[in-house]
């Protein structure tokens, strides 16, 4: 079957046989266009008003055909680069290399695997790196958050850097000034918030990461009464 006529820019033909037939979309692939509507916001490509709009097309797309429409403008994923000599692997396995989250919290605890870039969504990204073991003389993070906070936690005598900005947020460093201590990575953390804080410190190993909960503990441990004989 086949139909012929004239079309809006000339004549056409139409083959049944020609049609491609429509292929279903998956989740994986509703959720790698998520991921690059994420980065196009934090690259400041799009809105925050376009990125719902376009995040609820992703999501109500039946077939892969109706997923090219929120992401037509935007520049595709990044080539892959060629593979050079991997570095020491860090304790606990290997790592994504990209983490994506939407209405959720990114949290790394040291000692695990570090994903090379993270990105939420109305939520926050906490690293605490302080016992990571790696060989590395160099340790880079890329981090990016819209409507979430960003915090990096490091050990004390850890080299660190924050660069990046942030759009409605503070943007602060608070390291120990202590001496670089012997064959730990010089850590960079290139991040971006929209609606959120940066925040990179260093604590000692074992002290809560909450403001609040260490100046608890170290009012009782100076103030409780001593043990009775």
């Amino acid at each position: 079957m086949s139909s012929r006529g004239a079309g809006l820019y000339g004549r056409y033909v139409t083959d049944d046989a020609d049609r491609t037939p429509a292929v279903r979309a998956s989740d994986a692939d509703r959720e790698a266009v998520v991921a690059r509507l994420q980065t196009a916001l934090t690259e400041g490509r799009i809105d925050v008003d376009e990125f719902g709009e376009r995040v609820a097309a992703a999501y109500a797309a039946v077939t892969t055909a109706d997923l090219a429409g929120p992401v037509a403008d935007l520049p595709g994923p990044a080539p892959a680069a060629a593979p050079a000599a991997a570095p020491a692997p860090v304790v606990g396995g290997r790592a994504p290399e990209r983490v994506t989250s939407f209405f959720g919290d990114v949290v790394v605890q040291g000692g695990t695997a570090l994903p090379q870039a993270i990105a939420t969504v109305f939520g926050d990204i906490r690293l605490d790196l302080r016992g990571l073991r790696t060989s590395a003389d160099r340790v880079e993070l890329g981090l990016g958050a819209v409507f979430g906070d960003v915090e990096v936690v490091v050990d004390e005598g850890v080299e660190a850097e924050l660069q990046g900005w942030t759009v409605f947020g503070d943007k602060r460093t608070e390291l120990a000034p202590v001496p670089r201590a012997p064959g730990t990575p010089l850590v960079v953390v290139r991040a971006r918030t929209l609606f959120g804080d940066l925040r990179l410190r260093s604590l000692a190993p074992g002290e809560p990461t909450s403001r609040w909960r260490a100046r608890l503990e170290r009012w009782h441990r100076g103030h409780l009464p001593p043990p009775p004989r």
